[in-house]
């Protein structure tokens, strides 16, 4: 089995009402018909476009290479260029980004969870929170500042079964500007 091709995109990248907030992630193709999905967790604060321009220059590394070859990938793709040496987000994001997709495609070649692939079930039940509720927790991204908003929308989550949530209080000011 041979990488085949990889599309790299950034998420809602036109986005007018929060540019700061643009997830960036790929697919990985195989010759077998197997695709993978990664993403590069640089979401969040302008790093995307760093991370979507370094997860295009990687992607030409490991086309043509065998994807259940992932932890030879990553030390190829690690020690292939001079800035992921030197570590960092974007380098790091990037770099993870295709790993978590080699990993999926693997899980799905030899149809297992990959959790099997990673050393065993740990858990029976994982604890979820509910997540970025400054952006209003619904359809529409929302600027939210005021404490019966998050109030509002904690309350929301909370009926929906969360038991715990998580708000970044400085993305907005009192006004609700970023």
């Amino acid at each position: 089995m041979k990488i085949t091709k990889i599309d790299v995109f950034l998420i809602n990248a036109l986005a007018k009402d929060n540019p700061a907030w643009t997830p960036v992630g790929c697919r990985v193709y195989t010759d077998a018909g197997i695709y993978g999905d990664g993403e590069a967790a640089l979401a969040y604060g302008f790093a995307s476009n760093a991370a979507y321009g370094a997860l295009i220059d990687l992607s030409k590394m490991i086309i043509g290479q065998d994807p259940l070859e992932n932890e030879v990938l990553w030390e190829n793709l690690y020690k292939g260029t001079f800035w992921a040496q030197n570590g960092g987000a974007v380098m790091f994001g990037a770099i993870s980004a295709l790993d978590v997709a080699l990993w999926d495609i693997k899980a799905k070649f030899f149809n297992v969870p990959l959790y099997k692939l990673l050393g065993g079930k740990f858990r029976s039940s994982l604890r979820a929170y509910a997540s970025q509720l400054q952006f209003g927790w619904c359809d529409k991204k929302l600027a939210l500042s005021k404490p019966q908003e998050y109030y509002d929308v904690a309350k929301k989550a909370i009926n929906e079964g969360y038991t715990a949530v998580k708000v970044d209080f400085f993305t907005f000011d009192e006004d609700g500007v970023g």
